[in-house]
C-alpha cells in the first residue's frame, strides 16, 4: 500500500468542485473544436476562438488557484514571506505569486462582505482558504481574456467571419480583419496561467511532493508540444487546399492541449474522490476491514514493542497525516483536525488497536518508542490538547472536550518522561510548549492531578521537570525559571518565587531571549514575572527595589515587546502601573497614566479605530485606566468623567474575564472593577453635577465586591493562595463601605 495515495485522496477531497469545472471547461473547449468543420457559418467563424481560448484560459486558472489554496492552507503567505531571504530567485518569484494571489482572495472578500472586512485582515496561518476564495482568484485571473474575447465578438472590424475561397467551388475560411493578432495575443494569454501554474507548484517546504501537480502538468504540455509539432506545420503546408484536413488537424491540436490535462490530473484525482466516496457509503464491517488491510505496512506489530526503535514507514505516514491534519485545522475544521491525530496515534499503537483518547498507550507502546517517534507522539498529543481545548472553549457545557483536552497534555508529559528513548534525545525542546500549556490549564480551568497528588504538589514537580529538561538551552531555562515562579506564586509562595525571579534574572538577556521566547511560546513571561514581582517587593516592604526594577522593565524589556503585543503589554503593564500608583505621589501617578496610555490604551483604540482584528481582552483596558486618570487628576473631575461613570454602570462582561484576570493579574476582575468604581464614586462625591452618580457607584462597586468574594474563596469558604488578590480586595472593600456608611 503506498500512503501517499491515501493522502492524496484526502487532499483530492478538498477540491471536488475546481475538478469538476476543470473537466467541464475542457470539455467545453472540445466541443467547440468541432467548430473547425463549419467554416462556412458566420457563428461558427466568430465562437470558436473565444470559446475554446476561454475554456483553456479558466483550466489554466484552476490549476493556479488548486496550487495557491493548497500552498496557502499548508504554510501561509506570511510564512512564505518569512523564509523568502532563504530561498533562490525562482522561489522569491513563487512567493510574490502567492502573495498576488492573496490579496485578490482578500480582495474579493472586502467586495463579498461589502466592506465589512478589511483587505490585509484574517491573512495568518488560521484564515480559512474557501473554495469561493479560489473561484474568486480564478475569475479575476480570467479578466483579461474575457475583454479581449468580447472585444473579438462585438467589434466588426475584428470579428471573424466566413469567407469564399473560390466563388462558386463551396469552399469557405474564416478571417478577420485585425489578421491573426488578436489569435496570437489570445493564445499568449491563455499560456500565461500555465506557466504560473508551473512557477507555484515548483518544489518547495510549503507543499509536499504529493500535493504539487508540476509532473502531471509537465507530463501534459509534453503531450501537447510533440502532437503540436506534427499538427500545425501540416496546417501551415496544406493552407486552404484542403479545408477537411485542415479543420481535422485545428481540431486535434485543441484536443491535444486539453485531453492529456484532463487525463493526467483530473482523472486520478476524480477517481480518487470516488473511491473515498464509496468507502465512506461502505458498512462499518468493510469499512474496518479496508481500513486494516491498508494500514497492514505502516502498523506495529507485537514483536515490534520489545525494542526501541523508529519505523521509516511509519514516521512518512505519521508526517504525511500531520499535514492533512494541519490543512484541516487552517480550515477551521477542528474535529478533522483531531481524527487526523488520532490516526497518527494509532500508527504507534500494537497492531489491531486503534488509539483511544481515554486509554492512551500501554507501557509496553511507551517503551518501544524510538527518539523520532517519541517526538511525534508528543507533538501529536500536544497539538490535540490544544484542538480540544478550543473545542471546549466554543461549548464550554462540552465536558468531554475539557477532559480529553486536559488529559492529552498531561499524557504527553508522563509519556516523555517515562519513554526510554527519551534518554536518546539531546535537545528536548518538543516537550517545552506541554509544559507551558499545562501552565495555562492549570491557571484557568479546573483539573485533577494524576496518582492522588495535590495541585501544589503535581505543578511544582511538573516544574521542576521543566527546569531540569532545559539543561543548558539558556532562553528555555529563562523560560522554565518563569514557569516555577509562576507556580509557586499561584500557590502563596511568593518570597520564594522571588528567589527564582533572580536566579533567572542573572540568565535573561532580553535583548537576547525575549524575541525567541515570544517565538516559541508566543508570550514572554520572563517579563511578565519580573513585571508582577514590583508588586510584590513593594507588599514586603522592599519599595526602593520594587521602583528600581519597575525603571529596568521600561527602559530594557519593554522596548522588546512588538508594538501590537498589546495583551503582552497590558500583562506588562499593569503591576508596573499599580506598583507606581502605590507610591501615592503626583508624579508617579501621571507616570503611570503615560505608560499605559501611550502602550495600551490608545494603540488598541487606534487598532480598533481602523476596523482591524481585536483581541477578546480588548475591554480588559478600561477600568485600569479610569483608576489611572482617577489618580492621576488628583481627586478632581476630569474631562471624560460623566463618559467613564456610565461605562462602569454599564457592564455586561464574559464571565471568563473574571478568572482570566485573576490568573495573569493577581487581582480579580471583579476586583478591578470595584475599584474603578471607588475612584469615581470619590470623585463624584464632591462634583454637585454628578453627586447623583456616587451612590449608584458604591452600589455597583459592592455587588462586584460580593462576585470577588466567591472567586477568592476556595470551596470549604477559606481564602485561596491568592494574598494579593486578597490583599487588594479587602483594601477596596474597606474603603467602599466607608463611602457607604451614613455620614
Amino acid at each position: 500500500m503506498k500512503w501517499n495515495g491515501v493522502q492524496s485522496t484526502y487532499a483530492d477531497g478538498l477540491h471536488p468542485d475546481s475538478l469538476s469545472l476543470f473537466v467541464a471547461a475542457g470539455a467545453i473547449a472540445s466541443i467547440a473544436s468541432l467548430m473547425f468543420a463549419f467554416p462556412e457559418y458566420d457563428a461558427s467563424c466568430a465562437l470558436r476562438q473565444p470559446i475554446i481560448l476561454t475554456s483553456i484560459t479558466f483550466m489554466g486558472n484552476l490549476l493556479i488557484g488548486r496550487a495557491w489554496r493548497i500552498g496557502s492552507i499548508i504554510s501561509s503567505t506570511t510564512a512564505f514571506a518569512a523564509s523568502s531571504d532563504k530561498i533562490d530567485a525562482v522561489g522569491v518569484a513563487r512567493l510574490k505569486v502567492m502573495n498576488v494571489l492573496s490579496t485578490l482572495s482578500q480582495l474579493g472578500r472586502y467586495v463579498g462582505s461589502s466592506g465589512t472586512e478589511k483587505i490585509g485582515s484574517n491573512s495568518g496561518i488560521r484564515r480559512a482558504i474557501t473554495f469561493a476564495d479560489s473561484v474568486f482568484v480564478v475569475m479575476v485571473l480570467l479578466i483579461p481574456q474575457l475583454v479581449l474575447q468580447i472585444i473579438n465578438l462585438s467589434v466588426p472590424s475584428v470579428k471573424m467571419g466566413s469567407f469564399e475561397i473560390l466563388e462558386g467551388e463551396g469552399q469557405y475560411t474564416c478571417e478577420s480583419g485585425a489578421g491573426p493578432y488578436v489569435l496570437i495575443v489570445g493564445i499568449v494569454l491563455a499560456a500565461i496561467p500555465f506557466g504560473i501554474s508551473l512557477l507555484i507548484n515548483i518544489k518547495s517546504t510549503g507543499i509536499p511532493d504529493n500535493f504539487r501537480e508540476l509532473d502531471e502538468i509537465a507530463a501534459s504540455m509534453t503531450s501537447s508540444f510533440w502532437i503540436l509539432l506534427a499538427t500545425l506545420p501540416t496546417v501551415g503546408m496544406i493552407g486552404q487546399t484542403q479545408p477537411n484536413a485542415r479543420a481535422y488537424l485545428l481540431a486535434a491540436s485543441v484536443l491535444s492541449f486539453v485531453l492529456p490535462l484532463s487525463y493526467n490530473i483530473a482523472k486520478p484525482r476524480l477517481q480518487n474522490v470516488n473511491m473515498s466516496m464509496g468507502r465512506a457509503r461502505g458498512n462499518a464491517h468493510n469499512k474496518q476491514k479496508q481500513s486494516s488491510i491498508q494500514r497492514q505496512q505502516t502498523r506495529r506489530t507485537v514483536s515490534d514493542l520489545s525494542s526501541s526503535s523508529d519505523d521509516p514507514q511509519i514516521l512518512q505516514a505519521a508526517e504525511e497525516t500531520a499535514i492533512m491534519g494541519k490543512m484541516f485545522d487552517t480550515m477551521g475544521s477542528t474535529s478533522k483536525a483531531v481524527a487526523m491525530n488520532q490516526d497518527i496515534l494509532t500508527l504507534f499503537k500494537a497492531e489491531g488497536d486503534g488509539f483511544s483518547w481515554e486509554a492512551g498507550f500501554t507501557l509496553s507502546e511507551i517503551s518501544s518508542l524510538g527518539p523520532k517517534s517519541l517526538q511525534v507522539v508528543v507533538k501529536t498529543l500536544l497539538g490535540s490538547s490544544k484542538h480540544w481545548h478550543s473545542i471546549f472553549q466554543l461549548n464550554p457545557d462540552n465536558d468531554e472536550a475539557e477532559r480529553r483536552g486536559i488529559k492529552c497534555c498531561m499524557d504527553a508529559l508522563d509519556i516523555f518522561d517515562i519513554a526510554p528513548a527519551k534518554k536518546q534525545l539531546s535537545d528536548r525542546s518538543v516537550i517545552f510548549p506541554a509544559y507551558s500549556f499545562m501552565n495555562v490549564i492549570a491557571k484557568t480551568m479546573t483539573y485533577v492531578p494524576p496518582n492522588n497528588m495535590s495541585r501544589e504538589e503535581f505543578e511544582e514537580t511538573m516544574a521542576e521537570h521543566f527546569v531540569k529538561e532545559t539543561h543548558h538551552q539558556q532562553y528555555h531555562k529563562c523560560r522554565a525559571l518563569a514557569f516555577q515562579a509562576d507556580v509557586m506564586k499561584r500557590h502563596g509562595k511568593y518570597e520564594d518565587a522571588l528567589l527564582v525571579i533572580d536566579e533567572m534574572k542573572s540568565i535573561y538577556d532580553p535583548q537576547l531571549h525575549s524575541r525567541a521566547i515570544m517565538k516559541e511560546y508566543v508570550t514572554d513571561q520572563c517579563i511578565d514575572l519580573v513585571a508582577a514581582s514590583t508588586l510584590w517587593l513593594h507588599h514586603y516592604g522592599r519599595n526602593e527595589e520594587a521602583l528600581r526594577l519597575c525603571d529596568q522593565v521600561v527602559d530594557t524589556m519593554l522596548p522588546e515587546i512588538e508594538a501590537t503585543e498589546l495583551v503582552s503589554k497590558l500583562n506588562i503593564l499593569a503591576p508596573i502601573c499599580r506598583t507606581l500608583i502605590n507610591q501615592r505621589q503626583a508624579s508617579a501617578d501621571k507616570k503611570a497614566l503615560e505608560l499605559y496610555k501611550s502602550h495600551v490604551y490608545d494603540p488598541w483604540d487606534t487598532l480598533a479605530g481602523a476596523g482591524g482584528k481585536v483581541h477578546p481582552c480588548f475591554p480588559m483596558r478600561v477600568p485600569f485606566m479610569i483608576v489611572l486618570k482617577c489618580c492621576s487628576s488628583g481627586g478632581d473631575a476630569y474631562d471624560d468623567l460623566s463618559t467613564d461613570v456610565a461605562y462602569m454602570l454599564n457592564r455586561n462582561d464574559p464571565a471568563w474575564f473574571e478568572t482570566a484576570f485573576l490568573a495573569y493579574l493577581d487581582t480579580a476582575w471583579s476586583t478591578m472593577c470595584a475599584e474603578a468604581c471607588l475612584c469615581l464614586a470619590k470623585i463624584t462625591g464632591c462634583n454637585l453635577q454628578l453627586q447623583d452618580k456616587s451612590s449608584a457607584l458604591i452600589k455597583e462597586g459592592l455587588k462586584f465586591l460580593e462576585v470577588s468574594a466567591k472567586t477568592l474563596k476556595k470551596g470549604d469558604g477559606t481564602i485561596g493562595n491568592i494574598m494579593m488578590a486578597h490583599s487588594n480586595y479587602s483594601q477596596i472593600l474597606s474603603e467602599l463601605e466607608n463611602l457607604n456608611s451614613p455620614v
